[in-house]
């Protein structure tokens, strides 16, 4: 069965997820893929918002879709793989709130319903949280860069998320708060790796593009301390800061498991 769920998630998403092997998953594959999931919840609540803020439709209901049948098949893929006791019984949890959470993004978006999803968001991340610290403890010190540069892939997703949720006027307790604390997590975290040193130049590049694009992103959403809007903007630019991150933290992936 596992073999059959990798293969629908490198047909389904070759863009987003690199996935080697389409037999036994490795521990650097599966403490990335653990990781993305992290990511994925929040992409999720951010296509439910684009639908119901009518920016870019057509790609929101595409990259839901996308978004939905990868978390799907990665979190299946994990419960098969996951190695001790502790790790299967947080995925369990996963899997509880993911059955409620998928139907609340694939229902009608509606602006008073939004709030619910966005807390049913937050509870899906730090409940993939939990499976990813995990994975990190069980495969050792290869986990914490990917971790780390992990959890700014999230930010990518998560900013786009919480401005589009300001943008569409949802009323969210501390949005501005959550937001601002996203974009100092994103640039402490790139910063950090910056800072250790880059052992090859692929990665170099790959930060180097990052820390462009970034810049680039910035300028955009602190345009809504002015409540200037620019929905589409941001979220086509932290859609390429996603696939930057995405690459750079699977990069660091195929560096640890190369060392381990």
């Amino acid at each position: 069965m596992l073999k059959k769920y990798l293969t629908f998630i490198l047909l389904a998403c070759t863009t987003l997820v690199s996935l080697p092997s389409l037999a036994q998953l490795t521990d650097s594959e599966a403490m990335n893929m653990a990781g993305l999931q992290r990511s994925l919840g929040q992409r999720m609540a951010k296509d439910y918002l684009m639908l119901g803020a009518d920016v870019r439709v057509d790609t929101a209901q595409r990259q839901l879709q996308e978004t939905i049948q990868r978390f799907e098949a990665s979190h299946r893929a994990l419960s098969e793989y996951a190695p001790n006791a502790e790790i299967k019984a947080a995925l369990a949890q996963v899997g509880a709130t993911w059955s409620t959470y998928r139907q609340q993004v694939e229902a009608t978006p509606d602006q008073a319903q939004a709030v619910q999803v966005l807390a049913a968001s937050e509870q899906l991340l730090q409940q993939t949280q939990t499976v990813t610290d995990l994975m990190a403890k069980h495969v050792g010190a290869m986990g914490a860069t990917v971790n780390r540069s992990g959890w700014a892939r999230v930010q990518t997703q998560r900013i786009a998320m919480l401005y589009m949720a300001k943008s569409w006027r949802v009323q969210m307790p501390d949005l501005d708060a959550k937001l601002d604390k996203s974009v100092s997590d994103f640039e402490t975290i790139l910063k950090e790796l910056e800072a250790a040193g880059t052992p090859n130049e692929e990665i170099a590049a790959a930060q180097r593009r990052a820390r462009a694009h970034w810049g680039f992103t910035l300028k955009g959403i602190d345009l809504h301390a002015s409540q200037d809007f620019v929905p589409t903007v941001i979220t086509v630019s932290t859609d390429s800061l996603f696939r930057q991150l995405n690459e750079l933290t699977r990069l660091y992936a195929g560096l640890k498991a190369s060392e381990s």
